[in-house]
């Protein structure tokens, strides 16, 4: 491990893979927070966001899709983010028990503040590794994440 300081882990954690994802995963997204944090973000809020910024008139179960969360911690979100005036539920044409969910010019601009924020760390994040090492680590990870997901369709399927 070097001079690196890292957090405790269980021994069977030491060295392994998956604890380095987490704990780089661990590192960005503080960092990330820390630099949101003066502009009254979160990093959920951010997310959330920069998903209506690029798909307006989003419902809310698309949003559980996309977050990776439950419709409870969607409609907090949402609940929040409009105290804010950051966006407006406006009603679904076709389906009135459905909301479409707009962000507002000022949610808009704090969206645009986040996301040139955040593309400052990542890239700062990317100076340590080439272009070529960045391709073939995605390439790898990428490679993880498609055998989860293979083991976990299987597990489904002996249920």
């Amino acid at each position: 491990m070097g001079s690196e300081v890292y957090p405790v882990c269980l021994p069977w954690e030491e060295e392994s893979t998956m604890y380095l994802i987490k704990w780089i995963f661990t590192t960005v997204r503080r960092e990330i927070e820390t630099a949101l944090r003066p502009l009254g973000l979160t990093s959920p809020q951010s997310q959330t966001l920069y998903i209506l910024a690029m798909s307006p008139g989003i419902t809310n179960t698309d949003l559980e899709k996309l977050l990776l969360i439950d419709k409870s911690s969607v409609t907090s979100l949402i609940n929040g983010i409009v105290k804010k005036n950051w966006a407006v539920r406006q009603c679904h044409p076709e389906d009135a028990r459905m909301k479409q969910i707009y962000l507002t010019k000022q949610g808009l601009e704090i969206h645009k503040v986040a996301e040139r924020t955040i593309e400052q760390i990542k890239s700062s994040v990317g100076k340590t590794l080439s272009a070529q090492e960045s391709e073939a680590l995605r390439g790898l990870l990428k490679k993880i994440l498609h055998d989860y997901h293979a083991a976990n369709a299987y597990v489904e399927a002996d249920n």
